[in-house]
């Protein structure tokens, strides 16, 4: 015989079993933001909470505020937050840069680079 999951037959966007029976839910209000992009985004909040004055668009992830062409325009991400020049320069100075090449032409000319005996087969 197999063994079931608990998790059979429930929906994961149910509410939460530990929601109290027949209580009156908590009275919310709905706020409407605006993205620059003139995206609306209508969050649920409850009434007797100061709602917060940018709130992330539903659509473009931007800065929406609660006034209609008052949000700041998004700053375009870059796909890659860095080149691998950018890497390069972050772990090393130009000076250990000279230094590093220096030591592996020298170990070029004396045939130690990359080790000895590299690229030779038995």
């Amino acid at each position: 015989m197999r063994r079931r999951s608990s998790m059979r037959g429930n929906r994961l966007t149910l509410a939460s079993n530990q929601v109290d029976r027949g209580s009156p839910p908590v009275a919310r209000r709905v706020v409407d933001y605006w993205c620059a992009a003139d995206h609306r985004s209508s969050p649920a909040f409850a009434t007797d909470i100061d709602v917060p004055e940018e709130w992330p668009c539903r659509v473009c992830g931007a800065p929406a505020v609660l006034q209609r062409g008052a949000a700041p325009a998004a700053s375009r991400q870059r796909i890659f937050p860095r080149t691998p020049y950018e890497f390069l320069m972050m772990r090393r100075t130009v000076e250990d840069g000279e230094r590093v090449l220096a030591e592996a032409i020298a170990a070029m000319h004396k045939g130690d680079y990359p080790h000895p005996g590299a690229g030779r087969r038995p």
